[in-house]
């Protein structure tokens, strides 16, 4: 295992601040400049293509959603429904 001691680190460090303060700089700068160009540049400057293609559902698939609808339905019903008991009550 390496030792470091502390005067050496700190030497490293009077040495080579500008250095490093700099590069954390110029990496944050950058960094900055990609979330702009994501998320400000790009939905400002780019038009979304329209799909002209059609969605075509099969009547079975369309079933399923809608008795998974119901389920979900009756259930949020069924706890509406119940009285619980309330421990915060005095």
């Amino acid at each position: 295992m390496i030792k470091v001691s502390l005067k050496k680190t700190a030497s490293f460090l009077k040495k080579y601040y500008f250095f490093i303060l700099g590069t954390i700089f110029v990496v944050l700068i950058c960094f900055n400049f990609l979330i702009y160009y994501k998320y400000v540049h790009l939905s400002m400057n780019t038009d979304p293509g329209i799909t002209s293609d059609e969605i075509k559902i099969d009547k079975e698939t369309i079933q399923k959603v809608l008795d998974n609808i119901n389920i979900r339905e009756d259930n949020l019903d069924r706890v509406k429904i119940n009285k619980y008991f309330n421990p915060f009550d005095d």
